[in-house]
């Protein structure tokens, strides 16, 4: 299947023999043995093109998937024989504002003898390793698509503006957000929905701020507000942190929308005894701390 696929993707065995560090004859015989066990072909050829056909593009699909599963249970195999259990947690960096540490010192207290080893990764690339089983729980941002994984939310909050506390601006405690289009803005990459979100905060009050850097980390973003490069939007949690150089201001704007969640994502087909007892004691935290789904909790700090 690793070799039909290679094939698949290259469509010339050359190029997919080189890719596998093989000879091209001794593929090409594998592929042609494959096709005869399955008694269709899986690729329309010709001297000039290989081309997938349609029983290839289904048997794609599904091969694709069972090298994954393959992939994810040779991983969980290897886990469960190594000498420490452990549950492996991804996470952005927001989730160390309050809820991730809380749940690892309840978990630790009450699990000693399982590890818990930390990840800090983008969302999309969060979502990625846990479906192939590299990470059990995930603290990813909510709203970006996470099909395969169950998710409960577990944060909400409003936005606060970041700015430079160097800056004028620093010496007020609101902003509009007309105001703060007017100064340069630090945003999210495109990749990313943070970004979206953002720009339609600012699409709904009329006006698009003057992107002057990208950062992917909200950690990054007050960094480069701290160094006096721009403003950003950031969740207010973000004001839990100790920020060197960087000012939170209310949004003066009337946003009842306007909001950033946390959610814990994980697979239900590749839970571990060790990933059961992470939920348990995180749900156990949630339940106890129902403010942490107040949107405007966390303002009364400013």
């Amino acid at each position: 299947m690793r070799q039909f696929v290679a094939v698949a993707e290259e469509l010339h065995f050359g190029r997919a023999a080189a890719r596998l560090n093989m000879a091209q004859p001794p593929l090409s015989q594998a592929i042609r043995r494959l096709e005869i066990s399955l008694g269709v072909d899986l690729f329309d050829r010709s001297k000039r093109n290989v081309e997938l056909s349609a029983a290839g593009e289904v048997f794609l699909i599904e091969a694709r998937r069972t090298l994954l599963q393959a992939d994810v249970a040779r991983k969980m195999a290897q886990h469960a024989a190594a000498d420490t259990p452990e549950v492996r947690i991804s996470f952005i960096g927001p989730a160390l504002y309050q809820v991730l540490p809380e749940i690892l010192v309840r978990f630790r207290a009450a699990v000693p003898n399982v590890h818990a080893r930390l990840f800090e990764l983008p969302t999309p690339q969060q979502i990625g390793g846990i479906i192939a089983g590299d990470y059990h729980i995930g603290f990813i941002t909510h709203g970006i698509r996470h099909e395969g994984c169950a998710s409960k939310l577990v944060e909400r909050s409003g936005f606060l503006a970041a700015v430079p506390a160097n800056w004028p601006l620093a010496k007020r405690k609101t902003i509009s957000l007309v105001e703060l289009a007017k100064h340069p803005f630090i945003m999210p990459p495109r990749k990313y929905s943070e970004q979206s979100e953002t720009l339609n905060l600012f699409k709904s009050v009329g006006v698009i701020p003057m992107i002057e850097q990208e950062a992917s980390q909200t950690s990054t973003s007050l960094s480069l507000v701290g160094a006096g490069l721009g403003c950003s939007l950031v969740m207010a949690t973000a004001a839990l942190q100790t920020a060197r150089n960087v000012a939170f201001l209310r949004l003066e704007d009337d946003l009842p929308n306007a909001r950033w969640e946390l959610a814990m994502a994980w697979h239900p087909d590749h839970m571990s005894a060790e990933t059961s007892l992470f939920l348990d004691h995180a749900n156990g935290y949630l339940e106890a701390n129902p403010q942490l789904l107040e949107t405007n909790a966390y303002l009364a700090w400013l």
